[in-house]
């Protein structure tokens, strides 16, 4: 998303220009904001239902009802249950529905009355607005970042085929990052240095790609070596993350092409190539002593 979408639902049309007009310029983290308009409560909810990701409502009390703005909020809540995004009420007759009693009923972020309303506190009100919608985004994304890293762990068994475990890790790591395209290398040694190389690829368009996830494997192992790096790798494509399993039994990457990652996914792949360290370990070590069992009756497990 480019911009903040910011809804106005007022049944006064001047009231949406003087709104656009105070808030002309506003920007959070660099971003700036578009404006969608609604004159009714019944609008303001189809409105919210229809554009998911709107950051704040600038919701009117008494449009086609008394209450129109306040069964909107409750709708959008508990209807929709949208508990993201920020409403900040604004009301020209305060005493219909009074501040605290609607503070203390509703989840709003704030209240406004119109006869006392200045640009500064409308500016600085939506502005705090969306900062809060910012903080339970990064919330939001983090808990489905955290469960994808649980799930993934879940269901990675050293008793599973290497390659679908190999998936499953894939999968979880191009859902964090919400890339189109995504690619995992894992090489393995066994106890006579003899290599074993895996290499798989995700992608959502639909054209050949063989000779793309061949040259970007190329130049990937060309700059990464042998698992000599430990740290996330800049492409002028994507971003590679290396890993390495214990006991040297392998090394591997995964690459995520065109993703511009914040922090948060930052962090959250780290843990993943962590977690996929010690399940592929389990996996390869698993692997080894099958077949060290079906070789001979009689080995040492710690030699491993």
């Amino acid at each position: 998303m480019s911009k903040y979408q910011i809804l106005i639902v007022d049944d006064e049309e001047d009231i949406h220009s003087v709104t656009k007009l105070g808030l002309r310029g506003l920007k959070f983290k660099k971003k700036g904001c578009d404006f969608l308009s609604a004159m009714t409560g019944d609008n303001a909810v189809t409105m919210v239902r229809d554009n998911p990701n709107i950051s704040v409502i600038l919701l009117d009390v008494v449009m086609e009802t008394d209450q129109a703005g306040l069964d909107a909020c409750r709708r959008i809540r508990n209807e929709l249950g949208n508990h993201v995004t920020r409403i900040i009420l604004r009301t020209g007759q305060p005493g219909i529905s009074p501040e605290k009693d609607t503070i203390d009923n509703y989840d709003i972020d704030g209240y406004l009355s119109k006869t006392e309303i200045t640009s500064n506190k409308l500016y600085s009100s939506v502005r705090t607005a969306l900062k809060a919608w910012n903080e339970l985004m990064d919330l939001e994304r983090h808990k489905a970042s955290l469960s994808l890293i649980h799930d993934c762990a879940m269901s990675v068994h050293s008793f599973d085929p290497l390659e679908r475990s190999l998936d499953r890790i894939l999968e979880a790591a191009a859902a964090i990052s919400s890339t189109e395209m995504a690619m995992l290398s894992l090489e393995t040694f066994d106890k006579s240095e003899v290599a074993s190389n895996y290499m798989m690829h995700l992608a959502t368009a639909e054209d050949d790609i063989k000779e793309h996830v061949a040259r970007i494997a190329h130049e990937v192992n060309q700059r990464y070596g042998r698992g000599e790096s430990t740290g996330a790798l800049q492409l002028e494509t994507g971003m590679v993350f290396p890993f390495a399993l214990h006991r040297e039994l392998g090394h591997g990457w995964i690459y995520l092409e065109a993703v511009d990652l914040d922090e948060l996914q930052l962090q959250a792949l780290s843990l993943l190539c962590g977690h996929a360290s010690n399940a592929l370990y389990s996996t390869v070590a698993q692997g080894l002593l099958n077949s060290r069992w079906d070789q001979s009756d009689d080995f040492d497990i710690l030699a491993i």
